[in-house]
């Protein structure tokens, strides 16, 4: 079993304790100002060797599940080839269904929203009830207005 990420962890444990050393060492010295940078750097080294605890358990779990891939790889390969198609079903066609159609534009106007659709069909909506035109054409036709 190998081990992924020990060496940063244990730099970052190393960076940790000598921050908290800094810390307990400044602490006599904070009404000066080698006090405070002591502290203020403790403070930070103790925040960054935290982070690099973090990063190398990051890179110890990485680390394992890039083990564990080659292996689903092979059985996913393996899968791929029991289930490959025969030559018949190879030949017949999928159907496949157009995409929805998405909408365009939406506008208000007499109290009615109007919806366009990518399509070319458009939807009014007025008092709860909607009504589908296959273009605006025929919305037109079907309304009277707007004729040429």
């Amino acid at each position: 079993m190998r081990r992924y990420g020990l060496g940063v962890i244990f730099l970052g444990l190393a960076l940790a304790l000598s921050g908290a050393y800094g810390m307990w060492t400044g602490w006599d010295y904070i009404q000066l100002e080698r006090g405070w940078s002591l502290f203020i750097g403790g403070a930070t080294a103790v925040s960054g060797g935290v982070v690099t605890i973090a990063l190398g358990r990051a890179i110890g779990v990485l680390g394992r599940i890039a083990d564990k891939v080659p292996a689903t790889q092979a059985r996913a390969a393996a899968d791929l080839v029991e289930d490959a198609p025969t030559p018949q079903q190879q030949q017949q066609p999928v159907p496949t269904t157009p995409p929805p159609p998405v909408e365009v534009d939406r506008y208000i106007a007499s109290g009615s929203i109007y919806v366009m659709f990518s399509d070319g069909s458009v939807e009014v909506q007025t008092d709860g009830a909607a009504r589908r035109y296959p273009s605006l054409a025929a919305l037109r036709a079907d309304t009277g207005v707007g004729g040429g």
